[in-house]
């Protein structure tokens, strides 16, 4: 488990894989309009670090710690990700090792001992860990219980390595503008570290089991990744919350990622209050937002139609921008088409539409880095070196275009949807003023 490509171990040095990195940083980061990483500058240099990310996204949040920096990491994910064998490759490639539930049964806990000492052989060559704390992912602003794998990590480290090496966990909170659309936004927000090693060596000084400490360590990592996010109560009312939260900060633009999930929080933070100290306000509100959700989806209509003050001008305007982007976009979309009708087919064999992003990232890697420096051979073969060159330039962004052109008629639908259903665009209007006095 512990050797990635012939006899290297997992955490050594890969020439090739760190020559291969430079464009795999670049397509995580292409696959989002913008992406953001803050308090890059917390991570411990030259030491055992295990990164402790939320888990929304499928792949995309570990490859989101991965393109923080530069360092050399190795991810943990639940064993079952790897059963088909061309994802294993590809998860394998991205130094991934599997972690089995002890659930699932006496083969698995053997399976989830080698995982824990490899991953301390790991620490104790000062390279990074990424364990994905809640087991599984789910595409909600909330968390999941927190398993045990990290605190046995944790605790199974300091006994090896002791207190001379410390090792410290570091929390990232992940955020993004919309969980299942391609070239949304993203966040990856770095916590203060925290040093396991001096903690678990004061709780055993205090005579605490190992049992109590592990639960600690666990709770520890919940409270921490709390701040990193914008945390919403797993509760009935979770949908209506999130609702109100997308009205309040959608004023802002999308762009301004670090601005909108302060405004997230800020919000969820008053109607948290709110429901504290008025309780039947709150529930009305809410009831009230559910039902504007529900309408506002039959409806077809993009919360972010739901901010434009002048709807039918935007709307006209939008239509007028549409008009000189079609050929543009027949030629983006026939020049990289094997690549996102790829990637859009093996979206449909995932149900879970979580990994949907994953999928087209990695094709979009794989495909797009192969189709277009083809292209471009072609291009310098058939024309005019100075053509040649402006063609390849134009057509370098091609199906990430083709992308942000659907998510353009997307959002220019609903706009004029929104513009002939007045009554949708009053209530919304209302219930915006309601949020301002909260």
């Amino acid at each position: 488990m512990c050797k990635s490509r012939g006899h290297k171990n997992i955490y050594e040095k890969d020439n090739l894989y760190a020559f291969l990195r430079y464009s795999v940083d670049a397509f995580i980061k292409a696959s989002y309009q913008r992406i953001l990483f803050l308090n890059t500058d917390r991570i411990p240099s030259n030491a055992a670090v295990i990164f402790t990310p939320n888990h929304c996204d499928a792949l995309m949040d570990p490859l989101l710690v991965l393109a923080a920096n530069r360092d050399r990491k190795v991810f943990i994910a639940r064993a079952d990700i790897f059963k088909k064998p061309i994802l294993r490759k590809i998860l394998t490639f991205f130094k991934m090792i599997p972690i089995n539930r002890i659930r699932d049964g006496i083969r698995s806990v053997t399976a989830v001992e080698e995982t824990i000492r490899v991953s301390i052989e790991v620490l104790e060559n000062n390279v990074g860990i990424c364990i994905l704390p809640e087991g599984t992912h789910r595409s909600m602003h909330s968390l999941l219980p927190i398993g045990k794998g990290i605190a046995r990590i944790a605790c199974g480290a300091y006994d090896a390595l002791g207190d001379d090496h410390p090792i410290y966990i570091v929390p990232v909170g992940v955020e993004y503008g919309d969980y299942f659309r391609f070239r949304s936004t993203a966040m990856a927000n770095i916590g203060e570290p925290f040093n396991v090693s001096e903690f678990i060596s004061s709780h055993y000084k205090e005579g605490r089991s190992e049992r109590d400490i592990m639960e600690s360590i666990r709770q520890q990592v919940k409270e921490r990744l709390q701040e990193l996010i914008v945390y919403i109560d797993d509760d009935e009312q979770y949908e209506a919350v999130w609702e109100l939260a997308k009205l309040y900060s959608g004023q802002i633009c999308k762009c301004r990622v670090k601005e909108r999930f302060d405004a997230n929080r800020d919000i969820v933070s008053r109607i948290k209050l709110l429901r504290e100290h008025e309780p039947k306000k709150a529930s009305v509100l809410l009831e009230k937002a559910d039902k504007l959700r529900e309408r506002r989806l039959k409806s077809g209509v993009s919360i972010h139609a739901i901010h434009r003050k002048r709807p039918l001008l935007a709307a006209i305007l939008g239509t007028l921008a549409l008009l000189p982007g079609i050929p543009l976009f027949l030629l983006m979309g026939a020049a990289s088409l094997p690549v996102w009708a790829t990637a859009e087919a093996l979206c449909t064999l995932f149900k879970d539409r979580a990994f949907h992003n994953s999928v087209r990232m990695v094709i979009f890697w794989v495909v797009w880095s192969l189709l277009y420096l083809i292209e471009v051979v072609l291009l310098f073969c058939l024309a005019p070196w100075e053509w040649a060159l402006a063609a390849a330039i134009i057509l370098m962004p091609a199906p990430f275009f083709v992308y942000d052109f659907f998510e353009f008629v997307r959002v220019l639908a609903s706009l004029w949807r929104i513009v002939f259903n007045r009554r949708l665009r009053n209530d919304y209007k209302e219930i915006k003023n309601e949020l301002k006095n909260i």
